[in-house]
């Protein structure tokens, strides 16, 4: 009896617990849901008051630009005529230098175009180039010297673009090449200006100056790879002295540092091919494979090079089209020695992706030059090397 009383008491405490928790829950709830309703009026307040200030903003905004529009009309007019003014003068040069246009460009043109674009280089050239066109060499130099102090300092590209056209007049008209090169010299990257005028020199087949300006070039800049690789190619190209390319060549590996030496090399066998000694160039390869034989790179160069300088055929002007793309046969020893190329490329055995890149240029070579079964003996080669790379798995 005493057992079934207590645990009647307990049970009517639990209840009497819960009622009270539940109470509690059920004001607190309320309190939460008052404070969340006053934040909301606030920022409805808040939001509104806003809105308002932000429609008071506009509107004036609104009456400033409706006060000052008609001003700014006016401004924007004298703009675009302006505007309008300079892209018909642009026009017209463009279309002098086409050859399109029925009126003449005339030195008014040139002036009034300059006054807003002044330091736009592309302007100046022409007007250098109609005088030129003239035949008034005196007045071309005005223009140019006059461009030079005009276009503002800061524009380094646009101010390098007029001595390079300086440059070119005077090696092509005048006989002031020597002064203007060194006033270039001074302002501008000394190592662009000298590989410009090697370049000018040479199209106007002035070949002892160039061989001067090439000899200076490399002891002023005995370190520069681009250099030494540019006279290389100047005496195959245009000086037509092997012998002295290869003093140049050996030169030029005495006084470069070790890294750039395998580049020259691969150049001055490119040159070779092209221009000169394919036995020379063939030479230099077999040296840098002998030396670097897990350069795949080197192998591919020697492997573009020899082909394309025998399966390439000289072009003469008189060929038609047809003729030119036409692809020279090789004899039976010179593709012995292509293929004895890739036997040894292949034998070093390089990473797999290297290999797949071998056997692929060699059956394109096979399509190209060889016959079905030398294709079908690539394919084996290729299948063998496969099985030998699962058979380590």
């Amino acid at each position: 009896m005493l057992k079934s009383k207590i645990r009647k008491k307990k049970k009517k405490k639990k209840k009497k617990n819960l009622k009270k928790r539940t109470k509690k829950k059920k004001k607190k709830n309320k309190k939460k849901k008052k404070k969340k309703k006053k934040k909301s009026d606030k920022e409805d307040e808040i939001g509104n008051e806003k809105e308002e200030k932000i429609n008071i903003k506009k509107h004036k905004e609104t009456q400033e630009y409706n006060s000052s529009s008609n001003e700014e009309d006016e401004k924007f007019d004298s703009c675009d005529e302006g505007d309008n003014n300079n892209i018909l003068l642009n026009n017209k040069i463009i279309n002098n230098k086409n050859g399109q246009n029925e009126e003449q460009v005339k030195p008014y043109d040139y002036e009034k175009l300059l006054v807003s674009e002044k330091n736009k280089s592309t302007i100046w050239i022409s007007y250098i180039v109609y005088y030129l066109e003239k035949g008034n060499i005196q007045e071309a130099r005005n223009i140019a010297e006059r461009a030079l102090k005009t276009i503002d300092i800061h524009l380094i590209e646009e101010k390098l673009n007029i001595y390079l056209c300086y440059i070119n007049m005077e090696c092509a008209y005048g006989d002031n090449l020597n002064e203007i090169f060194k006033r270039a010299l001074l302002v501008n990257n000394e190592k662009s200006i000298y590989l410009h005028t090697m370049n000018i020199l040479k199209m106007n087949k002035k070949l002892n100056e160039l061989k001067e300006l090439c000899e200076e070039g490399i002891k002023k800049f005995k370190y520069s790879k681009k250099i030494w690789t540019r006279y290389l190619e100047l005496l195959h190209n245009t000086l037509n002295d092997e012998e002295y390319a290869h003093n140049i060549l050996l030169k030029s590996l005495h006084a470069l540092p070790k890294r750039k030496h395998l580049n020259i090399i691969i150049n001055a066998a490119r040159f070779e091919y092209k221009y000169s000694n394919i036995e020379r160039g063939k030479n230099y390869f077999e040296k840098l494979i002998q030396e670097y034989p897990k350069r795949s790179d080197i192998w591919f160069t020697y492997l573009d090079i020899h082909i394309n300088s025998l399966t390439k055929a000289k072009k003469n002007e008189n060929d038609d089209e047809n003729q030119k793309k036409k692809i020279k046969k090789l004899t039976l020893n010179e593709l012995q020695f292509i293929r004895n190329i890739f036997e040894r490329f292949l034998s070093i055995k390089f990473k797999t992706r290297v290999m797949k890149m071998i056997f692929t240029k060699w059956l394109l070579f096979e399509k190209n030059h060889g016959s079905v079964n030398t294709q079908k003996m690539v394919q084996k080669k290729a299948y063998d090397y496969v099985e030998s790379l699962n058979a380590l798995v």
